[in-house]
């Protein structure tokens, strides 16, 4: 997923759409820090336009091994029906050559839709510069 065309820039943060697959909707806030420009948080938000709950919820991420990847627990495992309410995730990365590499991610959501396990990885490519 090449994250360019759906970025929003305002005050030094960006959206991105993630994610919209199986009814499932993942956007990313980026927040670099302000005095630490190695550090970018994403505050992650996941929605569900399928009728019936998500449950079982995980996302995990990965980034190359010049990133540091730190992420916090999601705050439900399941993900509301019809657009009813948000799981919020946050992660933190430290990327020592913002100023030189375009961060990658891979994500991986695993969850259960009406029953049927379902798991899902993509690759995030396309972050804007001094991510």
């Amino acid at each position: 997923v090449d994250l360019g065309e759906g970025l929003v820039g305002g005050g030094g943060n960006h959206q991105m759409l993630a994610y919209d697959k199986n009814g499932i909707t993942a956007r990313m806030e980026l927040v670099k820090h302000p005095s630490n420009k190695t550090l970018t948080q994403i505050n992650a938000s996941f929605t569900s336009s399928n009728p019936t709950p998500v449950t079982n919820f995980t996302f995990q991420a990965a980034v190359p091994k010049h990133a540091k990847l730190q992420i916090n627990p999601p705050s439900s495992t399941t993900i509301p029906p019809s657009n009813s309410g948000t799981v919020t995730q946050v992660f933190r990365i430290s990327n020592p050559m913002h100023d030189q590499k375009i961060l990658s991610m891979r994500i991986k959501l695993d969850f259960v839709l009406n029953g049927q396990p379902v798991s899902d990885v993509v690759q995030l490519d396309g972050f804007p510069p001094g991510v």
